[in-house]
């Protein structure tokens, strides 16, 4: 059989990923996450693909996923919420049988997807994915009878779990009409009609089975979680893909397992230590050193600078300078000496402030969020988790300890005391 028509979630705000732009789009080994989903789809075979975005990202999203597979619907989210996601693409993509609702940014190993074509197969009910935690997750929560989901609860708080099983989004319905129909008939004060409808179908006495998951999962809700997908990413590299359009220096040293796309030069004595990628037409100068990061496409990793377990996005620049545990947006330039701090002096985890709140990132390594277009000057030293807006300028030497917002210039006030010397230099002898 073929694989169910899919709805895929992209039309989030992604306010909690900022400084970063919009997730979905972000590239990873050369490909966007829109692309990479829709390449698994159309490889199992989907009957029909429907990504449902909002209107800022409706173009750049479109252009990604119909280069891949020009069968590929978008629409504009109607509606608040999955549940209104969800009912856009229903309606908009035509789905009346069997469908399955993903979010883009949710990443899954191939055995899920052949999983659930074997069940569809055998049984035809609808599935819910659950992933076994041994610690509290900040999600819903699987109420389970005999194998089959009996009700979901959102965010239960610690202590009150109903089981050990968290819900992820790769829901299998038997029926599109059907959710449909219940979807515009629930309601609710809070932003969970979609779950309310679940549970409405289960009290009904619809059958969901669970699938338990325990592959691979890789997800992006905040910005540091692009590190870990970049990891997950890095450990699918296989030997050494050098392109033969890269100009690689006799004296350079490539260890492991590494992607080079065309047009990279690789300078006398640099280093890359693998897993590694390096984007198109990017330059890694000579005694630069290169390890477990991604590099985008058109970068200069300049004389002397250490990029480490960073994601750098295209057309950035440094000399001399230390990258460490960071995300940074396309367009961004580090003065000779700048450096990224990654570690607190405590050694204790990092937390980084989302919307007004502290979150804490289960990270005792991390350096900065970066957004696009950003200019930090020489001899600047930036915090442990402090990000940085779009289109921002940090002076030279600014020590910076706390975030800024996009569309700043920060600079440090200091006081320069210029007085008679005392001492005759030239009598002193080395």
């Amino acid at each position: 059989m073929n694989f169910p028509a899919t709805i895929l979630l992209a039309g989030g705000s992604s306010s909690r990923f900022a400084p970063l732009a919009e997730k979905n789009l972000f590239k990873f080994l050369g490909k966007t996450l829109v692309s990479r989903q829709i390449e698994t789809l159309t490889a199992k075979g989907a009957d029909k693909i429907v990504i449902i975005t909002n209107e800022a990202n409706l173009e750049k999203i479109k252009s990604e996923a119909q280069e891949v597979n020009p069968e590929v619907k978008v629409f504009v989210q109607v509606g608040e919420g999955q549940a209104g996601a969800v009912m856009t693409g229903l309606k908009e993509g035509g789905i009346e049988g069997g469908v399955l609702i993903m979010n883009v940014n949710d990443i899954f190993e191939e055995d899920l997807f052949n999983e659930l074509q074997g069940k569809i197969r055998e049984k035809g009910n609808n599935f819910l994915v659950g992933v076994y935690t041994e610690k509290y997750f900040p999600g819903g929560y699987l109420v389970i009878e005999n194998g089959n989901v009996k009700k979901v609860v959102e965010k239960p708080g610690e202590g009150n779990e109903p089981s050990d099983y968290v819900r992820i989004v790769f829901d299998y319905f038997s029926n599109g009409n059907e959710l449909l129909s219940v979807l515009e008939s629930v309601e609710s004060a809070n932003d969970d009609v979609y779950e309310v409808a679940l549970s409405r179908m289960m009290d009904e006495g619809k059958i969901f089975e669970m699938i338990e998951y325990k592959g691979a999962w890789e997800t992006i809700k905040y910005p540091w979680h692009v590190l870990s997908m970049m990891q997950h990413y890095l450990e699918q590299i296989e030997g050494q893909q050098i392109s033969e359009n890269a100009q690689v220096a006799e004296t350079a040293v490539i260890n492991g397992n590494v992607i080079i796309e065309d047009g990279v030069k690789i300078f006398d004595n640099a280093v890359i230590n693998g897993p590694a990628y390096i984007g198109r037409n990017s330059i890694i100068a000579n005694g630069a050193l290169v390890r477990d990061s991604m590099i985008g496409d058109n970068c200069v990793v300049g004389f002397a600078t250490e990029v480490a377990r960073s994601y750098v996005s295209d057309r950035c620049w440094f000399h001399t300078n230390y990258i460490g545990d960071s995300a940074l947006g396309s367009n961004v330039s580090f003065g000779s000496g700048a450096v990224t701090a990654n570690l607190r002096l405590d050694e204790g985890e990092i937390g980084v402030v989302i919307k007004g709140e502290k979150v804490m990132t289960g990270r005792a390594k991390l350096g900065n969020i970066i957004g696009n277009d950003v200019r930090v000057g020489v001899n600047s030293s930036l915090m442990p988790g402090v990000k940085i807006g779009t289109n921002t300028v940090i002076g030279s030497g600014v020590l910076l300890e706390k975030d800024v917002e996009e569309g700043k210039f920060v600079r440090m006030e200091t006081e320069l005391e210029i007085k008679d010397n005392n001492v005759d230099i030239s009598t002193i002898k080395r």
